[in-house]
């Protein structure tokens, strides 16, 4: 036992201070002293993850579902490296986590110690705010220090923009930290309690602006794009109804049900079949998924509002004319009318059921509609998980969330690793049943990760879309290059039974559309990890698209672009 450890008990105090109330734990031997702190302290919740890689992302899911901050924790070396790519996601998609990484101590760097590399600032740019510990002693002022640190890191990443902070903590051995129990310093230290401010609403010259804006626009839309379920979603829903404004929901905007929304607006763009280009955009949330809304914002020369919480707003296209920062829901949750666009709405109405019924009268088993069909059989109260590449997109165009599923992604950094884990870390942070809809390269990139579905209490179903890998590249330029296209897309002959029942988990191959709904019903109604897999061509869906596309051209009158 090290008493100079002692101190590490109190930097725990400082995370649950700060609002820390879950951790994720990845093993080793240096992490010992922050293991026997957490597990000691009895008020956080603990969850062992064998997988650094799979951890981060886990934690994430945890974090972006519960609101709180959660804390990584793992040993030295390469081990830290796997955080990295959960790290820039969280960063990207503010999501507030406490990265905790063990480490040697400074006389055994860059001498050849064992499992030691450069951790300071290793995360570098990607994450708000770093800083390295000093090494424990059994001093008081340094107890303070560490507690101080912590709350600092808790605050820092629940402080909007949220997302992930870093503390390097270096230890000397022996390990072993004497219990808390033990600690008589600790009851000797004054009691602390932190709390982040809220976002400031948003000024009132800015919103006289927009006001001034809104009453000379002849065709103005509202943008809703990736945002969490909560009072902004809820109150750009009711802003758009009660402003009869046409409202062009991304699918992870938790807006798609409101009754202003125009549903398939990215089938009805790439059709070439959309009412005339708006005059005013009212941009929320982050960048939507749709190529096609982008080019045709780009396009149209309108003005553009960004609303956004924080100067760091999201325009990767430029466009914006006007910037309001702070929080725009005081401002939504007035209800006022700036003129009438009846009209303009209902063009888009018209647009929108046009689409749906090419889509009705015209949709083959594909992999869209496995992603359409997973997506619309959720009800209220269920989580959705949308896989990268293909699901969000094929979710994006073609799927309506009922009312009350809370639909998410990872479109920070948007990358296929780590999404199974993410998902996990909804559904045990919810408590809720939950469906991720993810194609068969991302499921393998993070295989891993299902090793926590042992911590489930609810139904997890995993709709997994196997086209034979990489089929999105069938979408894109490389595929006018076929003598290489298996470069990208990568075919494989995996067979993921075998290692979903290593897992504990029950699995389905589904052969057509009524089986698996059945499949998917059913994982839903039961217990644990269930995948049910639905396999198709590598190349049948840019042909579908083309199909439904020409289809929704001709019943609009128009020629596809």
């Amino acid at each position: 036992m090290n008493s100079d450890l002692w101190p590490v008990h109190a930097l725990v105090d400082g995370l649950y201070a700060s609002g820390v109330r879950r951790a994720v734990i990845s093993p080793g031997s240096r992490n010992t002293p922050l293991v026997f702190a957490l597990l000691e302290h009895g008020g956080i919740g603990l969850v062992s993850h064998m997988d650094e890689r799979s951890a981060g992302f886990f934690a994430l899911g945890l974090a972006r579902q519960s609101g709180e901050p959660v804390a990584v924790v793992c040993t030295s070396g390469t081990a830290v490296a796997n955080l990295y790519p959960a790290v820039v996601e969280a960063y990207f998609s503010r999501v507030p986590l406490v990265v905790l990484t063990a480490d040697r101590p400074a006389e055994l760097r860059e001498v050849g110690a064992n499992q030691t590399i450069r951790q300071p600032n290793l995360f570098a740019a990607h994450v708000k705010w770093a800083c390295e510990a000093p090494t424990p002693e059994d001093r008081a002022h340094l107890a303070l220090d560490l507690r101080g640190l912590a709350l600092r890191a808790g605050l820092a990443a629940r402080t909007v923009p949220e997302g992930p902070v870093h503390i390097n903590l270096p230890f000397r051995e022996p390990l072993l930290p004497p219990k808390r129990n033990e600690c008589a310093g600790l009851a000797q230290l004054p009691a602390i309690q932190g709390q982040p401010a809220a976002s400031p609403a948003c000024a009132p010259a800015a919103i006289a602006q927009v006001e001034e804006a809104l009453a000379r626009a002849e065709r103005p839309v509202v943008v809703a794009g990736p945002m969490r379920p909560g009072r902004l979603a809820q109150g750009v829903a009711r802003f758009a109804a009660a402003c009869g404004i046409p409202l062009l929901a991304d699918i992870l905007s938790q807006c798609r049900d409101s009754e202003a929304s125009a549903p398939y607006y990215d089938l009805v763009l790439r059709a070439g079949a959309a009412p005339e280009p708006p005059d005013l955009v009212l941009r929320f949330g982050g960048e939507p998924t749709s190529k096609a809304l982008a080019s045709w914002l780009r396009s149209a020369k309108a003005e553009v509002v960004v609303f956004d919480e924080t100067p760091l707003y999201r325009d990767s296209g430029h466009l914006a004319t006007h910037i309001v920062v702070g929080d725009p829901t005081p401002w939504l949750e007035e209800v006022r009318v700036f003129g009438n666009w009846r009209e303009y709405r209902a063009a888009w109405r018209r647009a929108a059921e046009v689409a749906r019924r090419a889509l009705a009268e015209f949709v083959p088993w594909f992999e869209g509609e496995a992603v359409r069909l997973a997506v619309e059989s959720l009800n209220a109260g269920h989580v959705l998980v949308l896989g990268n590449s293909r699901p969000i997109r094929d979710a994006d165009a073609l799927a309506r969330p009922r009312a009350g599923v809370d639909v998410h992604g990872n479109r920070g950094a948007s990358g296929i690793d780590g999404v199974t884990s993410t998902a996990l870390g909804h559904a045990i942070a919810s408590g809720k049943p939950t469906l991720l809809a993810i194609g068969d390269v991302s499921f393998y990139h993070d295989l891993n990760g299902l090793a926590v579905a042992r911590e489930l209490a609810s139904p997890f179903v995993v709709a997994l879309v196997h086209n034979g890998g990489g089929g999105i590249f069938r979408h894109l330029a490389q595929a006018d290059r076929p003598e290489a296209l298996h470069w990208f897309t990568t075919p494989h002959e995996l067979d993921f039974a075998p290692i979903v029942r290593a897992y504990g988990g029950r699995y389905v191959c589904a052969s057509g559309g009524d089986d698996f709904l059945a499949a998917v019903g059913e994982g839903m109604r039961g217990s644990g990890l269930t995948v049910v897999e639905a396999r198709f061509p590598n190349d049948e869906s840019p042909k579908v698209y083309r199909d439904i596309l020409a289809r929704l051209a001709s019943a609009m009158g128009v020629s596809v672009p």
